[in-house]
């Protein structure tokens, strides 16, 4: 069972640039989802107010479900939760979920609270953006030193949704 600490600091310690990786994403939750030893820090206003442990919850979710479908007793439920590991493609299902959900939400209108951390406090809510003409940089040649020439191009863009994101900072990491 992979470390969740231990993985990102490996998938960080092999990146040159910021790209997106579903197998980094399904290897990040599987050990999320087994790695009973990590915790986060969880802040508000006030500073920190506790920890989150994914995988704790992972098995108190499964715990529920498997007394509630077998009805044996939660505490059996429990022993068989605790000593259940999670696969890929349940680690895969998760993440399916949980950025379905992220999409759903933010279509309430309502800003969507990722949670304070450490050294953050970020919120994401959506945008629509209004049709209209935007402009680019249009490759239009050489110039005598073989220096690319750009002038400004014009496209039509149609409306479109993005996320807005709120990431002040957080009361905790303020100097007082």
């Amino acid at each position: 069972m992979e470390k969740v600490e231990d993985l990102i600091n490996e998938i960080h310690g092999t990146i040159s640039q910021v790209t997106s990786s579903r197998k980094d994403e399904i290897r990040v939750m599987k050990a999320m989802m087994n790695d009973t030893s990590y915790e986060v820090d969880v802040y508000d206003s006030t500073g920190k107010i506790g920890t989150f442990n994914p995988s704790k919850t992972m098995r108190e979710i499964a715990s529920s479900m498997i007394a509630g479908t077998t009805k044996i007793t939660k505490q059996e439920a429990d022993v068989l939760a605790n000593n259940y590991e999670f696969n890929k493609n349940e680690a895969e299902g998760m993440v399916d979920i949980s950025k379905e959900f992220v999409h759903t939400y933010v279509h309430t209108g309502r800003k969507m609270p990722i949670g304070g951390r450490e050294k953050s406090d970020i919120a994401i809510s959506l945008k629509e953006i209004e049709a209209g003409n935007r402009s680019y940089p249009k490759k239009v040649g050489l110039d005598k030193d073989g220096k690319p020439m750009y002038e400004r191009g014009v496209t039509k863009v149609n409306a479109y949704e993005s996320m807005r994101v709120y990431a002040p900072c957080p009361d905790w990491v303020k100097d007082k």
